[in-house]
């Protein structure tokens, strides 16, 4: 017998006997239809995680990546390294639920799947088992949950997890890329956008399409990233980067495909893109900077490929410094920032186009600071670069002299 069959007949027996278990009734919506449902208050010993939760599915992808297998959630020893997951997540949040529970007890039930696995109720089962461990009074041994019919299926069960869970007025709870791979989840369940918009109380179609390109383009970063760790979404959490996906649809992807730029210029940009985070994840790893690349920087190189002298010199220093674009991200992050660098300074030069005396004292203060002992002044590249001045210098000073 399968242990999941095992548990049902281990639940069946455990309400069959346990008369008094029975709390209350509680409104749930199953299929489109609320139904005022019975909830028991069951051992936690007979129930399970649900590895699948979404508010974990990036802790745990990361974790299975780290350690090269998948985490099983009848098998003890992983239990409570799901159960530990749980409790990492928000420390702040998990001690004032923590603290909650032991002033108030459990006011709304779980949900649990008929053979034992919690679907709604996770985080409050990891936190009852600590406060077991701290105070083993018995009291902390068991939760209250709503058992579902074993007709529900794949399809309701996300869409009782996902009401739960998802609606607008409780998603701060999850981070943004849980959030996103949860609503991946319902798409490979085989909802349609609207079907999950409509579990998602508050959303819309438009959003959810939205939140599926973003999740697109992060796995993309990863590979590129890293293809040998590309689902590595611990590195969004860690540097903080979410938001930049959100800049990179708004002010990259969504101006591109209204121009109707060719596939090629628009994969070229996001390449670019992604090349910009990539350098500002390393000068903050490795090189030890408090800052890297922010969002307002993703913005910064939306205007950048808004003109094309910007562009140009954002592009030309990514493009010269290898000779085939697919090996991108071998460049230098110096090199990468020093060209975003050079392309807003471009942006900001064209803005004080009506200032010449602003223009010019900008220029004498860069010639000032150059150390003309360095060897590199001597360099073809700069003498080409010296000669392009000159001729910039005098083409100036022939207007000045005729005005």
């Amino acid at each position: 017998m399968e242990i999941s069959s095992e548990r049902e007949k281990e639940l069946d027996t455990y309400i069959s006997n346990h008369t008094d278990a029975e709390v209350g009734e509680w409104p749930l919506e199953i299929s489109g239809d609320v139904q005022r449902r019975p909830f028991h208050k069951f051992p936690i010993s007979l129930l399970r995680f649900n590895v699948n939760n979404g508010r974990l599915a990036m802790e745990v992808s990361e974790w299975e990546s780290s350690h090269e297998r998948k985490l099983d959630a009848n098998d003890p020893e992983d239990g409570r390294i799901i159960r530990d997951l749980l409790l990492s997540l928000d420390e702040s949040d998990t001690n004032l639920l923590k603290e909650d529970l032991r002033q108030k007890k459990q006011i709304e039930p779980g949900v649990i799947t008929n053979d034992g696995y919690v679907i709604n109720g996770n985080r409050r089962m990891a936190i009852l088992l600590l406060l077991h461990e701290q105070e083993p009074t018995g009291k902390w041994e068991y939760l209250d949950a709503i058992r579902l019919p074993k007709s529900v299926g794949e399809k309701d069960l996300w869409k009782i997890e996902a009401g739960l869970q998802l609606s607008k007025d409780k998603i701060s709870e999850y981070h943004p890329v849980n959030e996103l791979l949860k609503i991946k989840q319902g798409r490979d369940r085989g909802l349609e956008p609207k079907e999950i918009a409509a579990a998602m109380y508050g959303r819309t179609v438009d959003e959810v399409e939205q939140a599926l390109e973003r999740l697109q383009l992060i796995d993309s970063f990863l590979e590129f990233f890293n293809p040998k760790k590309p689902q590595n979404y611990g590195l969004i959490k860690q540097f903080g980067l979410h938001e930049h996906f959100i800049d990179i649809q708004k002010t990259i992807m969504a101006p591109a495909q209204r121009q109707g730029l060719p596939k090629k210029e628009i994969y070229k940009r996001l390449i670019g893109a992604f090349a910009l985070l990539r350098a500002g994840i390393l000068v903050q790893s490795i090189q030890k900077k408090k800052r890297g690349v922010t969002h307002w920087d993703v913005r910064d190189l939306g205007k950048i490929y808004s003109d094309g002298d910007a562009q140009d010199e954002y592009i030309k220093n990514l493009e010269n410094s290898i000779k085939d674009p697919k090996q991108i991200a071998s460049i230098k992050p110096e090199v990468i920032l020093e060209g975003f660098k050079s392309a807003k300074e471009v942006l900001t030069n064209k803005e004080d186009r009506d200032k010449p005396v602003t223009l010019i004292e900008r220029a004498v203060k860069a010639l000032k600071s150059i150390d003309q002992s360095n060897p590199h002044i001597k360099d073809s590249h700069a003498v080409e670069t010296f000669e392009k001045l000159k001729k910039v210098v005098n083409e100036l000073e022939r207007t000045i002299k005729s005005s």
